[in-house]
């Protein structure tokens, strides 16, 4: 895991699947539900995913209690290599809540064949504040992906 001072966190993990499995969780509504952005103690009870360039991936999740909403707009896909999203705080309609808080960020995945396995690297860019810092980011993004590890060894 590497902390910049350029508001970016990037974990690299080595995932137990190939990478076409991979990439089909990234794609699918059911899948996403069960890891995308979520620490051990959240749930997703809605995705809604519109899998394309200019679409969207909208998302409620719960987490301690309270309800939150995220709405990544897909900005760049290389089928089973990259996926490039940009993130914004939401409500429930998608409405878009970005704030000096939360700002607009850019996600970045990048997957890469390495023997049977697939090396996934993420990058987070432009999401820090001063209320939420960068390593509660990375913290989260570990969480999820080890939630991405377990959903992939059930599938």
């Amino acid at each position: 895991m590497n902390m910049s001072p350029k508001n970016e966190v990037t974990l690299v993990r080595l995932l137990n699947a190939p990478r076409e499995k991979v990439w089909r969780a990234f794609r699918e509504a059911e899948a996403l539900k069960s890891w995308w952005g979520l620490p051990h103690d959240a749930s997703m009870p809605t995705c809604n995913i519109d899998f394309r360039v200019g679409g969207v991936l909208h998302c409620g999740i719960i987490h301690r209690g309270s309800e939150i909403w995220f709405k990544w707009i897909y900005r760049e896909i290389v089928e089973g290599e990259r996926l490039v999203l940009e993130q914004h705080l939401s409500d429930a309609a998608g409405r878009e809540w970005d704030s000096p808080d939360r700002p607009v960020s850019t996600i970045t995945m990048l997957l890469e064949d390495s023997g049977g396995k697939t090396k996934l690297t993420v990058t987070h860019a432009g999401m820090a504040s001063e209320k939420y810092p960068a390593e509660n980011f990375a913290q989260g993004w570990s969480e999820s992906l080890d939630r991405l590890a377990a959903c992939l060894a059930q599938r």
